[in-house]
């Protein structure tokens, strides 16, 4: 078995077509709303895994916002304001904010009558975001997203994303203060051409304007939050690991999910090295 950490930082999509089986692309497609898409934008079938859907860079930005935020489902906006010769106001844009500590519902109201304070709405819960973040670090520090080391930042997180044929070439990626999506593709939907991947032709320039845009922002670690627990582990089962494993490794669970059995408990049939060769028709 893979475990999901390994599969995202490898982008091994073998991994995300079983997940996507096992628990239904209906599924995956109604919660995607979480994170702004709709259900017309994606694929009801196994093809969304391998990137057959379409949705464009500031989509993708809105949905990376939710992680990068806590949670929240923010729609993006260009204009903040108009004003007139005199500096009267003609329109002030009112975006949803991202407050954790604020009440479920809360109206604030200026002298006009008119609501000051937008709240988004919660889309993911802390332990989630905090789960998938730590993923997203990992593809930067040991996968497919690695070339972003030389931004010499701790705090960063993102996937790498090639669509079918090389068509497309992505990375998005993210601190706690700012989110970009980089994009490199034909307006008329051709191949890029054999080895144009999202490491390879969209994640450089992802790397130049992050250089610029956090120069001088000094990382943040995201804390913990409540509900996770950390326990070491078999790399090659997922399982606790056993007394005195040698490879073991740590990993962070919500602590309902946190593995109850030992890889001690499975004697010879766990080894690291088994294979399962049967084959396994995935369409």
């Amino acid at each position: 078995p893979t475990r999901l950490r390994e599969a995202l930082y490898r982008s091994r999509n073998l991994v995300s077509i079983r997940i996507l089986r096992a628990i239904g692309a209906s599924y995956v497609v109604d919660y995607a709303q979480r994170f702004g898409f709709t259900d017309d934008q994606l694929p009801n079938d196994l093809t969304l895994a391998l990137g057959s859907a379409s949705v464009t860079p500031l989509q993708m930005a809105r949905a990376y916002a939710v992680l990068a935020n806590g949670g929240y489902l923010i729609e993006p906006y260009l204009i903040s304001g108009i004003y007139d010769a005199s500096g009267e106001a003609l329109y002030r844009a009112n975006p949803a904010i991202a407050c954790p500590r604020c009440p479920e519902s809360i109206e604030v109201i200026d002298e006009s009558g008119m609501q000051t304070i937008n709240l988004a709405p919660q889309m993911l819960t802390p332990q989630n975001v905090w789960l998938m973040t730590s993923m997203m670090q990992d593809v930067i520090k040991r996968g497919t997203g690695r070339k972003a080391r030389v931004l010499g930042r701790t705090d960063l997180a993102g996937k790498t994303g090639t669509t079918n044929d090389q068509k497309d070439g992505w990375f998005s990626g993210f601190n706690q203060s700012l989110v970009a999506t980089a994009w490199v593709g034909f307006d008329k939907l051709e191949p890029l051409g054999r080895g144009e991947t999202g490491g390879r032709s969209a994640l450089p320039m992802w790397i130049d304007y992050m250089a610029v845009a956090l120069e001088g922002v000094k990382a943040k670690k995201r804390k913990q939050p409540d509900g996770m627990v950390t326990v070491r582990i078999d790399p090659a089962t997922g399982l606790l690991a056993g007394s005195g494993q040698s490879d073991a490794v740590f990993e962070t669970f919500r602590e309902e999910y946190v593995p109850q059995q030992s890889s001690d408990s499975l004697g010879s049939t766990g080894s690291a090295g088994a294979v399962d060769g049967a084959t396994e028709q995935l369409f």
